[in-house]
């Protein structure tokens, strides 16, 4: 049987029914071409999502409490909450059994706006206003009547909260898994196009301060989530710094206490409107009108970021994301030559970054791009493809990215990482 033909008795089925599906190499999938690119797009498979299964690119993205499982929220006129679910039936390594079910998120009161979401840990988060201006968080909890059948998802548990900003909008929301909290970024007026934060192993950069709603640890389905009062805000360190347009933050709670607000100095020419990004070694990727590597401080009195240089835009990914002890960048066609038509990931161990980076004179163009395509792995999606750049991620085993209609999925890494335990995957 031919792999078309295959690929078309597989797909005869409704896009909310299960399908067994098989797993295929990129370079098998039908109507794409191999290619002789330096890469390892052998270990890349494709798995085709269910007939009707569609990605768009405003999704808001979110992973369930187990690998395999994830969220997409579609938002429009009506609110839909999307859940994919990946199994392997009867253990079988190359075959996948898919779920593909959607729900209806209840509608807004009145003229009340969203401006925000995130999905995470069978939770769902939005943010807006309400018809006054009132700034508003509101969450539900992801539940399943019969997981193990694969029913459709209910949401349990509504709780409202309102911000002790109460007359700041809400601009972003960023669920931090590993933490288990909801990060709160209030629209400051400054106009920026990529991620106001940048996620370390231990403590989170910001471009502003944010308030934050930590997860209850254990929670019920059939009595709703704790009551969790209202979100928090950032209490400022002792010291202004008015100049400063950075605030740290820890990624853990101390006992009893509020993580405060702490504002780090940033070099005048630092830009970071179209988002940061992580390398590695405690640096992170400044993109903006001049982008820049950057290393960034521990928390504490005069915290500057430093040894900053500077790196081309046509350097820059549109995405990245911890894969294990390495670091993934997903790249547009044309940006590596033996891509020149194919969307590229590349993967790296970031103590290679960072011993790169410290060669390079004060003033000198760091070159990000030569040193993935020197000593990078490089997987190619197939032609045609279009990735989702806000799905690109990882369970620490698998690297995960879908497209409008396709699931790209990258096994777990043999070689051995170099980077220190600190800095291990988010």
């Amino acid at each position: 049987m031919s792999l078309s033909r295959l690929f078309s008795s597989l797909s005869r089925v409704t896009g909310r029914a299960l399908l067994a599906s098989v797993i295929l190499p990129a370079t098998l999938v039908p109507g794409q071409g191999g290619s002789s690119a330096p890469s390892h797009s052998e270990s890349l498979a494709v798995l085709l999502l269910p007939q009707g299964a569609r990605i768009h690119s405003s999704d808001t993205f979110g992973e369930g409490a187990a690998p395999g499982h994830y969220f997409f929220l579609e938002s429009g006129d009506r609110l839909r909450l999307f859940t994919l679910t990946l199994t392997h039936p009867m253990g079988a390594r190359d075959l996948w059994m898919e779920s593909w079910r959607s729900t209806r998120v209840p509608a807004l009161r009145g003229q009340a706006r969203l401006r925000t979401a995130a999905v995470g840990m069978n939770h769902l988060f939005l943010a807006g206003e309400e018809a006054g201006g009132t700034p508003f968080i509101r969450s539900y909890q992801i539940g399943f009547k019969d997981p193990d059948a694969l029913t459709k998802p209910i949401l349990m548990g509504r709780v409202d909260y309102f911000p002790e900003a109460d007359t700041t909008p809400v601009r972003r929301l960023y669920f931090d898994q590993k933490s288990r909290t909801l990060w709160l970024a209030y629209d400051s007026g400054r106009i920026e196009s990529g991620n106001p934060y940048l996620v370390l192993h231990d403590r989170i950069l910001w471009t502003d301060p944010a308030g934050y709603l930590p997860l209850p640890r254990e929670t019920d389905l059939s009595k709703g989530p704790s009551p969790l009062l209202k979100p928090r805000s950032l209490s400022r360190a002792p010291d202004a710094c008015f100049s400063c347009r950075y605030y740290l933050v820890s990624r853990t709670e101390p006992e009893g206490q509020s993580r405060p607000s702490l504002p780090v100095r940033a070099p005048e020419s630092l830009d970071s409107t179209l988002g940061m990004l992580p390398m590695g070694g405690g640096m992170g990727l400044f993109m903006g009108r001049q982008s820049f590597v950057c290393r960034v401080p521990d928390p504490g009195p005069h915290a500057r970021i430093k040894e900053c240089r500077p790196t081309a835009l046509k350097d820059l990914p549109v995405a990245a994301t911890w894969w294990g002890n390495r670091l993934a960048y997903l790249y547009p066609p044309g940006r590596f030559s033996f891509a020149k038509s194919q969307w590229t990931i590349v993967s790296i161990n970031p103590a290679l970054i960072d011993d790169s980076l410290v060669r390079v004179s004060p003033g000198k163009k760091f070159a990000f791009r030569s040193l993935l395509a020197a000593s990078g792995e490089h997987y190619l999606l197939p032609q045609g493809s279009s990735p989702r750049p806000q799905t690109l991620s990882s369970d620490g085993r698998r690297l995960v990215l879908f497209s409008r209609g396709h699931l790209y999925l990258i096994g777990t890494h043999s070689s051995p990482a170099r980077s220190r335990p600190a800095e291990r995957g988010r």
